[in-house]
């Protein structure tokens, strides 16, 4: 009789842990997050286009089409490249600013980054050497896929070179 308590204690115990896994309810630790990578990038602006979509001058829809080389050191050999799309979402001609929805793609030798943000700047101008921003990283290919953090990018003082640090964790 002694014996099968001891099996019937046995097999409940195996049953009650059965059960709580099966249910989600038994406690396991979490896996530890990924680490922080940060890519830090120079890109120098090769070229800026302005697509007026209606009638001139700066309203809702119209494009700013931006192409970078992309390197690693200030005037370094180029790696890469950039591919940016701010589209002017809203403006107000009193206070004489424009806001654009920004999208950026970045071509790496081991993946893609992509980047989206908003930036508020004078009604139809381009940024100052100084300006600074903050874009949210939405993913990318590669050794960057499931990237998620924020990139800051500080246009430097030559006004066309910029210095871009992406700070990112994988998922």
């Amino acid at each position: 009789m002694h014996l099968h308590k001891a099996l019937f204690k046995k097999a409940l115990i195996v049953g009650i842990a059965t059960v709580a896994i099966a249910t989600g309810t038994a406690s396991v630790s979490a896996a530890p997050k990924s680490e922080t990578k940060v890519v830090v990038m120079y890109s120098e602006n090769k070229s800026l286009a302005l697509v007026d979509t209606s009638k001139s001058g700066i309203d809702h829809g119209d494009l700013f089409h931006r192409e970078d080389a992309i390197s690693m050191k200030l005037g370094g050999p180029v790696i890469g490249v950039s591919y940016s799309q701010a589209e002017v979402i809203s403006f107000n001609r009193e206070s004489n600013v424009d806001v654009r929805r920004v999208l950026i793609q970045v071509l790496l030798p081991k993946g893609r980054m992509y980047f989206e943000g908003i930036t508020e700047l004078g009604l139809g101008t381009t940024p100052a050497p100084g300006w600074t921003n903050a874009y949210a990283i939405l993913g990318g290919t590669g050794i960057y896929a499931s990237a998620r953090g924020t990139m800051t990018t500080r246009l430097l003082p030559d006004g066309k070179n910029w210095k871009s640090t992406a700070t990112y964790t994988l998922d």
